[in-house]
């Protein structure tokens, strides 16, 4: 009988879960247009969030979009904070993607962007002989080590531009930091 009890509680309060918005002010223009997780008939064009996690003086805007949830347009974030780590005179920002397997690092230093990771899962196809190929699970992963000057605010997105020679695939049972390590000394992946 309790643990009946116990269950219709964790089911009214997963139902009203799901009905509370998040305090989480959405913005277009620098105007408030909502909350995050609201319902709303708002048509997002430029929408977006302002993370408590700062770095110095520099904001993160977080993209917002309208999402269909039980029937109804929300707002939701794009992206997802992972972790800000200081790391030295460096901070890396870690994020990921709320609508694919993508994620991605931005490391800052005072107002610069020195380095862009983005990685996500996958295959490949590996020729393993005449006509013949073998997929292999994989993340292909893209770095760019180049600086770029951040006036006030970071801004999270997916359209970073990498060149060719930037981007790599490489076996699912090396972790991302071997895998850039491995490239960096020029070591061939064992993808058996």
């Amino acid at each position: 009988m309790i643990l009946l009890s116990c269950k219709a509680q964790n089911h009214n309060a997963a139902e009203k879960n799901t009905l509370v918005a998040d305090s989480t002010l959405v913005y277009e223009n620098n105007k408030v247009i909502g909350k995050i997780s609201q319902p709303t008939i708002y048509n997002c064009k430029a929408c977006y969030t302002v993370s408590n996690s700062k770095i110095g003086n520099i904001k993160i805007k977080v993209p917002v979009s309208n999402k269909v949830i039980n029937n109804q347009s929300v707002l939701e974030q794009d992206f997802a904070i992972d972790k800000v780590i200081k790391n030295g005179n460096n901070t890396v920002i870690k994020y990921s993607s709320t609508s694919s397997s993508k994620a991605y690092e931005l490391e800052v230093n005072k107002d610069y962007i020195v380095r862009m990771l983005t990685y996500s899962y996958g295959s490949k196809d590996i020729k393993i002989g005449e006509n013949d190929y073998a997929s292999f699970q994989a993340n292909s992963i893209c770095q760019n080590e180049k600086k770029i000057k951040i006036k006030d605010t970071i801004t999270l997105n997916d359209g970073y531009v990498f060149a060719t020679k930037d981007c790599f695939d490489c076996p699912v049972k090396y972790t991302i930091e071997d895998c850039i390590a491995n490239r960096k000394k020029g070591v061939k992946m064992n993808w058996e």
